[in-house]
């Protein structure tokens, strides 16, 4: 039951990031705030997806989903934000 639990969390944790489209603006002087509270949101999700994958040995369909949705998110953002500006 508590894997259920912590694997539903991680799951749920993957529909956070969606609701960016409802605040974020880009004439908001604050959006570039708002995108890196959302990038700490995601980073946070990845490492507790990847520390119940790796350390707890939770491979259920919720865990693998939301670890494969967060590593889009964080692969989406550094190459289309964090590249660019390094580059």
């Amino acid at each position: 039951m508590k894997d259920k639990i912590l694997s539903m969390i991680a799951l749920i944790t993957i529909f956070v990031p969606m609701t960016v489209v409802f605040f974020w603006k880009p004439d908001n002087p604050n959006a570039t705030a708002l995108l890196i509270g959302y990038f700490i949101f995601i980073a946070l999700s990845f490492c507790y997806t990847l520390i119940l994958f790796m350390k707890k040995h939770l491979r259920n369909t919720n865990t693998k989903i939301a670890l494969g949705v967060n590593s889009l998110y964080l692969a989406g953002i550094l190459i289309l934000v964090i590249l660019p500006r390094i580059l």
